[in-house]
């Protein structure tokens, strides 16, 4: 396996970062950053190569058994369900979470990738005279600050340029772009500016030129949603906390006073039933918290018979595509400011690639698992051809999907039975916690960015209206710093090119993805070559580990390397992370089938083969798992 070392020592990339400029001799671009940590001490400090893992599924399924009454159960392990997790079990509350299907199976795994104020937001504040609009933009951008300082590892700054092809329009969108900079405060990121066309256009040599006077430019966050997500559940479980995944709650439990002291709830790997007893019950489901407001509406808690449209949600569909890297530049990103229906729309450097979306479709229900129509990539698409020179591809698109945005309104408003469909653009994308009459907790609405405030706001409800017989603490949530960051400076990848000798790609990659435990992947990618292979290849037989035959060498070619997913990450999001089907580490551990569909589609094999070694499954069990997965990536917009 000589190969897979040679590959291992080579370079396969360089991170280039865009920096400042002169405009037209006169306008200076300043490029200051505020460091999290303005201490250097971290990065002498030794890397991680042992941890014990979190505890085992089996190991939180007991707790869940010898655990009379939890403080507080929440439903749902999206961002907002995990986040109130962690603020609760940092407090010092007793907490069980549960999640039908993965963490990000939904919608969290499914966003623009921005840790942002709301730049669109503010143009409404303003020339609408809404506090309320205003008052979102500001509590976002203290947020995305602190989604900053909380992950340094996962939420990194991103120019966003916006072009510019009318003369009076420059200082109107310059003076947004300052705007925004001062309502940030002392928590902004960088100085807005403006480009010269000649000088946007030697950064975005793919951007069309004729006519641009100039582009705007102001910074925002960019993340990896669904590992943002999974990596709060993690620290969730690793403060004390009892949370699982594929449990589906099949019943809220009440009192004879009718007030809610429980759920029953399904172990979809088993078929298990458990009976779960909280204090406290907390609906965190997203754009399903309608179905979970049902099932409270029945007096034995089960779901009714027949499903109401939604009243608390009003469902919207967003869809993004992802292209090739050549499609816009690395280091900055594209806003066009108004869409041909008047929406704005961004593309995005991600992971290597460029993310464009999203639209904005009205639903009357919310699907289970939304698919993208061809409507809604063809439409992004357009809107795309407007600024390139050259032609926008179909063939090019590399993956699409679709999510659901959970814009809500006040249940308590809207009377049974009533068809919220309609226009979404006006509504603010703020988020409401109510109450029921069995004592039941729901959050919903606002944003990715919005998610530490939400639960913070959540938990502060509940300790406020629950007597949890212990000394609580107040909200650590502005202080701590999630798994993975800790101890993690920016040039951690360099540090583990040097201790490993791996190429920078792969560095890069694991650097940016899970931190200061990057270097536990590497413990296991340094076991054996098996696990230095790209997943595309680990159900090749002839590279199983029990076999010494090379013959499989004469099928590679660059392509099975390009994309920087291995064995040994796989193994490490089995034991470390929770990962329990081929879906899960392909689409939300590693975003491979989000980044590129058809290369997902040649890893499920693979990936399978691993997960069946190091999860025990017989072949029906993996026969089903390749199936589900096969059908899950093959309807993310790409084309046979």
């Amino acid at each position: 396996m000589s190969f897979i070392k040679s590959f291992a020592r080579s370079a396969l990339g360089k991170a280039t970062i865009a920096t400042g400029a002169a405009v037209g001799g006169t306008v200076i671009y300043l490029d200051f950053i505020k460091a999290p940590n303005p201490s250097n001490d971290i990065s002498y400090k030794p890397l991680v190569k042992e941890l014990p893992p979190p505890p085992s599924r089996s190991q939180l399924i007991d707790n869940l058994k010898n655990t009379k009454t939890f403080d507080v159960l929440v439903i749902g392990g999206g961002a907002v369900g995990t986040g109130t997790a962690v603020d609760a079990a940092t407090r010092g509350l007793n907490v069980c979470l549960l999640e039908k299907t993965d963490f990000a199976s939904g919608t969290s795994s499914k966003s623009t990738k921005m840790a942002h104020g709301g730049v669109r937001y503010l143009e409404k504040a303003i020339f609408g005279l809404s506090k309320a609009q205003l008052d979102l933009v500001i509590e976002a951008l203290n947020e995305r600050a602190n989604m900053l300082r909380t992950a340094p590892h996962l939420v990194t700054v991103l120019p966003i340029m916006i072009p510019v092809y009318k003369w009076w329009q420059v200082p109107y969108f310059f003076v947004g772009c300052k705007m925004y900079d001062w309502f940030a405060g002392y928590q902004n990121l960088r100085n807005s500016t403006v480009f010269s066309s000649e000088y946007a256009s030697a950064i975005a040599p793919m951007i069309d030129n004729a006519n641009l006077k100039a582009t705007c430019v102001y910074h925002d966050g960019t993340f990896n949603d669904a590992r943002m997500n999974s990596t709060l559940a993690i620290t969730a479980i690793d403060n004390g906390a009892t949370v699982l995944n594929y449990f589906n709650v099949e019943q809220l439990l009440k009192d004879k006073n009718g007030k809610l002291i429980g759920v029953k709830a399904k172990d979809l790997e088993t078929n298990q039933v458990y009976t779960i007893n909280a204090k406290a019950v907390v609906n965190a489901t997203g754009p399903f918290a309608d179905t979970i407001l049902e099932m409270d509406d029945e007096p034995e808690g089960l779901p009714p018979k027949i499903a109401n449209p939604p009243r608390m949600v009003v469902p919207s569909s967003g869809v993004h595509v992802v292209l090739p890297e050549f499609y816009g530049p690395k280091d900055i990103g594209l806003l066009d400011p108004s869409t041909s229906d008047g929406r704005v729309m961004f593309f995005l450097p991600w992971q290597g690639k460029i993310l464009a979306g999203t639209t904005d479709r009205a639903l009357k229900s919310v699907p289970e698992n939304p698919v993208p129509t061809e409507e809604d990539i063809q439409e992004i698409l357009k809107e795309l051809q407007k600024y390139l020179v050259f032609p926008v591809a179909r063939e090019d698109v590399l993956s699409a999907w679709s999510g659901i945005r959970p814009l809500v309104r006040d249940p308590k408003n809207i009377p049974k039975g009533a068809d919220l469909t309609g226009a979404t653009e006006g509504i603010v994308r703020s988020h409401i916690i109510t109450k029921t009459n069995s004592d039941l907790i729901t959050i919903s609405g606002g944003k990715w960015t919005t998610y530490r405030e939400m639960a913070q706001e959540t938990v502060d409800k509940l300790v406020k209206e629950f007597d949890f017989d212990s000394n609580i603490k107040s909200c650590q949530t502005n202080n701590i710093v999630l798994i993975g960051g800790e101890d993690y400076a920016p040039n951690y990848a360099t540090r583990l090119v040097h201790e490993y000798r791996i190429p920078l790609k792969l560095a890069t990659h694991l650097a940016s993805n899970y931190g200061s435990r990057a270097s536990l992947v590497l413990e296991y990618y340094g076991q054996s070559d098996y696990n230095k292979l790209p997943v595309t290849l680990a159900g090749n037989k002839d590279f199983h580990p029990s076999k010494t035959s090379n013959s499989a060498l004469n099928n590679l070619d660059y392509q099975s390397f390009e994309e920087p997913f291995t064995v040994a990450e796989l193994k490490y999001s089995v034991k470390y992370e929770y990962a329990r089907t081929p879906i899960d580490f392909l689409a939300r551990r590693t975003r491979l089938a989000f980044l590129n569909a058809r290369e997902a589609l040649s890893a499920v094999d693979g990936v399978v083969e691993v997960m069946k070694q190091e999860l025990k499954w017989n072949e029906s069990t993996a026969s089903q798992m390749r199936a589900e997965a096969n059908d899950y990536i093959s309807k993310m917009g790409i084309t046979v």
